[in-house]
């Protein structure tokens, strides 16, 4: 399959429901940055919910392994509350401070909200190179498009199958996130409208911020991202970042260079 370089619509007031009509209330970058605040939250809530419903529904459920559920939920209400402080300004000096970001680290945090939400289907497979350089983007905007890209792969597979996770170094100065699934697939027209706000083939919940949202992020970070799909096959999703030497600032991603992880 030849990977279909997407872009965003170059008017940045194009944005357009799933009828494809004009939103109502469109105002612009700030307010898909809003939806997609909203939806993220909603990501993490979910997570969280399900960890705290595991650990209700067994009142047997051994001491030790509660308290790693709840850890996890407690982790998912953490990076929430991140959000919640990053947007309303309180860490402005710390996040221009923390612009760089271990992709191993963010990709392992990520992992381990998944884990949370206690789904034996699925399955992910990491493939992270080692001694990664860091990336010119917020860990915290990265978590939460990491997050995204994993949600909607494992939607596509109605929750059971393999998730691939994988990053490398590139030659010329930039480091490649790929998430890839075996899911439905999208067709070219389908691809053709993926970053359009609120354009969705999904029946519930709120659709079509996920994808734009992580657009969004990628471009402002000075990246591409490419996607390679077709109906029956399954998904590829490359995100490529600016790499940077420098090491990682106080305030970034805490954890070291990850080794590979199988």
């Amino acid at each position: 399959m030849k990977p279909l370089q997407m872009s965003a619509p170059a008017n940045p007031d194009y944005f357009r429901s799933g009828e494809g009509e004009p939103a109502a209330g469109a105002s612009g970058p700030a307010w898909i940055a809003t939806a997609g605040i909203v939806h993220d939250l909603g990501n993490l809530i979910q997570i969280a919910s399900a960890a705290i419903n595991i650990v209700g529904r067994s009142p047997l459920m051994a001491p030790a392994d509660a308290g790693s559920i709840l850890d996890r939920a407690r982790l998912c209400l953490e990076h929430a509350g991140a959000i919640v402080r990053q947007n309303v300004g309180h860490l402005r000096d710390q996040a221009i401070a923390a612009m760089q970001s271990d992709v191993a680290a963010c990709v392992a945090d990520v992992v381990t909200l998944i884990g949370a939400m206690d789904e034996p289907g699925l399955i992910l497979d990491l493939n992270i190179a080692p001694d990664l350089p860091a990336v010119r983007c917020d860990p915290v905007g990265l978590r939460r498009t990491v997050l995204n890209l994993l949600l909607n792969a494992r939607d596509a597979m109605g929750g059971n199958g393999i998730v691939g996770i994988d990053a490398r170094a590139l030659a010329h100065g930039e480091v490649e996130l790929r998430v890839l699934d075996e899911g439905i697939g999208m067709s070219r027209a389908t691809l053709a409208r993926v970053f359009d706000p609120f354009f969705t083939t999904k029946t519930d919940g709120l659709g079509g911020i996920g994808l734009p949202m992580v657009e969004r992020f990628i471009r402002d970070a000075g990246g591409t991202i490419a996607i390679d799909s077709e109906p029956g096959i399954g998904t590829t999703i490359a995100l490529r970042l600016p790499a940077i030497a420098a090491p990682l600032a106080v305030g970034g991603s805490l954890a070291p260079t990850s080794p590979r992880v199988e």
